[in-house]
């Protein structure tokens, strides 16, 4: 059979076996008609919580958080979080609440810290003409005066955060919620705690215990955690949003469809270009993600009401597990937003997050392949991802065990100060993300038998990852074909738009 796949920059058409069961995302939901109205009675009739003019007086001290523009992917012409925080601004002002009084943070946690241009795209013109740039910041959690660390849970999870969550009278935290890993407590103990405390879940033992996409696994267990007992010391009211699967806007919506029978003609003319040219044009690229749902209130009470959202719009029920599983992925990974893609984050994209994208059990069976086709661009920004350099070149030459790399070298990279001063000074991620970055996908490398690229533009870098290249599709089938036998199984999740199987 015939189909339509990114692989990177390009769209090509491929030739898969007939037998392969073919998965696509659910159809688009509509979108609220009045996102900014839906948000004022989501504040004015909140979960578990009083009323937003409830919580303030003219004396408050009030933080309002908000996640960065890693995600949704690729980026909205206007982005949902900042008309969320135009009517959390009007709603404070109208309680008689001082501008002097109001800080905004970006709640990076341990990615790079953006600039004013990037802060000023997500919160939109308004925003940042009443409140920038004085009164916006990104949260650094390698501020020794910025953070303070609140102890440990009962199971001795220690919850270290921004300072500004203990001294504002109210923190609203303004999120988007474009995958089931994010929004509820993650959004707090993550974007805005530090390597002391995100560490408690983000490493190999607790990433081996379930998909980070399924709340009920060990990684949102420990978050529910460590978030209870913040809240024994802050008080804090969530705002989570819940977006459509409406890729592209208006004719590309068409035009760039998977469904498509043939590839359109700017790609075939395209495909010679220089990779320069193509990673320049696909970042002008916006989506037309839009609202569907707005949810206010207690963290407790809001996040499950986001997921049945979410899950209405992104899941899709797959009746059994295949053989092999085949992935085309675009040059899209949360960590590659307003900068560029390199093989880690090439790796993190397939292996970390659409693999992940479970409920119950993978797609592909424990021991499966995956045939993954992805350009695994050589190279790395030298500011954005400094560590990352560092990682490829002198620890996957060592190990790619996650256990080992964390055992051996994940203290040194985040420790480091040339790191910490790069992450605090010169926007970089934190020394520890690649490490991360490496983490998130370690499940689904001890899970596939073989993991096997097609279409990179280094075979050097592909084995320096661990992979096997494969020249053509057709020697990646008979190299999968060695592993599993003839007449193997073969499920193909057809992204973008990105969905979530419920495997039972």
């Amino acid at each position: 059979m015939r189909r339509l796949v990114f692989c990177g920059d390009d769209l090509v058409q491929v030739e898969l076996p007939e037998r392969t069961r073919v998965i696509e995302a659910p159809s688009c939901l509509p979108a609220l008609s009045d996102f900014q109205g839906a948000v004022r009675e989501a504040l004015g009739r909140p979960l578990g919580s009083p009323p937003l003019r409830e919580l303030v007086n003219p004396r408050s001290r009030v933080t309002i958080a908000f996640d960065d523009p890693c995600l949704p992917l690729p980026p909205v012409p206007r982005d949902p979080r900042g008309l969320a925080v135009e009517v959390v601004l009007e709603e404070l002002f109208s309680q008689g609440v001082r501008r002097e009084n109001v800080n905004l943070v970006c709640a990076v946690g341990l990615h790079r810290k953006w600039t004013e241009r990037e802060l000023r795209h997500l919160l939109g013109k308004r925003v940042w003409m009443v409140m920038g740039p004085d009164r916006i910041a990104n949260h650094d959690a390698e501020d020794p005066a910025g953070n303070v660390n609140l102890g440990n849970t009962a199971n001795g999870y220690p919850v270290e955060v921004n300072r500004r969550l203990l001294e504002s009278d109210l923190t609203v935290y303004v999120n988007v919620n474009w995958t089931s890993m994010n929004g509820g407590w993650k959004s707090y103990l993550v974007g805005l705690g530090t390597y002391r405390s995100i560490r408690a879940h983000h490493n190999p033992s607790v990433l081996s215990g379930g998909s980070v996409m399924d709340p009920r696994s060990r990684f949102h267990d420990i978050l529910r955690e460590q978030g209870r007992h913040l809240a024994r010391h802050a008080r804090m009211l969530s705002l989570e949003t819940v977006l459509n699967n409406r890729v592209w806007p208006g004719p590309l919506d068409r035009y760039l469809s998977l469904s498509r029978k043939k590839v359109p003609l700017p790609f075939r003319v395209s495909r010679p270009f220089p990779q320069a040219a193509k990673s320049a044009f696909s970042s002008l690229l916006r989506a037309a993600y839009s609202p569907i749902a707005v949810h206010a209130g207690n963290p407790d009470a809001v996040h499950p009401e986001t997921l049945q959202a979410l899950f209405r719009q992104q899941n899709v029920r797959v009746d059994e597990q295949a053989d092999a599983l085949f992935l085309a992925l675009p040059n899209i990974c949360p960590y590659a937003a307003f900068s560029r893609m390199n093989p880690l984050l090439a790796m993190n994209a397939a292996l970390g997050y659409v693999f992940n994208m479970h409920l119950g059990r993978p797609v592909v069976r424990k021991g499966g392949v995956l045939v993954l086709m992805q350009p695994f661009l050589p190279g790395f920004h030298q500011r954005h991802h400094l560590p990352y350099i560092e990682f490829f070149e002198r620890v996957l030459p060592q190990t790619r065990d996650a256990r080992e790399m964390e055992a051996r070298f994940e203290e040194d990279f985040a420790r480091r100060g040339e790191f910490i001063h790069a992450y605090r000074e010169d926007h970089s991620y934190h020394g520890v993300h690649p490490f991360y970055v490496w983490y998130w996908g370690a499940p689904a490398l001890e899970h596939l038998s073989r993991v096997i690229v097609v279409g990179a533009k280094s075979r050097e870098v592909v084995e320096r990852l661990g992979f096997e290249y494969a020249g053509s599709l057709e020697q990646a089938w008979s190299m999968a074909g060695e592993i599993l036998g003839n007449g193997f199984s073969i499920v193909h999740l057809a992204m973008p738009p990105i969905f979530a199987a419920e495997v039972p």
